[in-house]
């Protein structure tokens, strides 16, 4: 099994001391063909645009990787294609605030 990303979490013990704690986001099995897509972005200013435009597709069920590149306006997309597509994705985008489109729709 592939495993994605950990996150971190801090915990305080008894006098002041710190445990670092990795958890693993959810495995994503090996044979699990993932897909990937390239979607347009209108409305993004700075980088917090672009990490409120990530975490929105991240909260999406099937993605598993989205990464903002401010210069071209777009976002790479992983994802797998039996949970979500390139519409569903496009619309959490919307609901965050910006023009999400698709490879086939041109800019507007």
């Amino acid at each position: 099994m592939r495993l994605l990303p950990a996150r971190r979490t801090v915990a305080r013990l008894a006098a002041g001391s710190v445990l670092l704690l990795l958890l693993a986001a959810p495995a994503v099995p090996a044979t699990q063909e993932l897909k990937e897509t390239v979607i347009g972005v209108s409305g993004m200013f700075c980088s917090s645009c672009a990490s409120a435009i990530e975490q929105a597709l991240q909260k999406v069920n099937g993605v598993v990787e989205a990464r903002v590149d401010p210069a071209t306006d777009r976002v790479r997309v992983r994802y797998d294609g039996k949970m979500v597509t390139p519409r569903g994705m496009a619309e959490a985008i919307r609901r965050a605030g910006y023009r999400a489109h698709l490879p086939a729709e041109p800019a507007r």
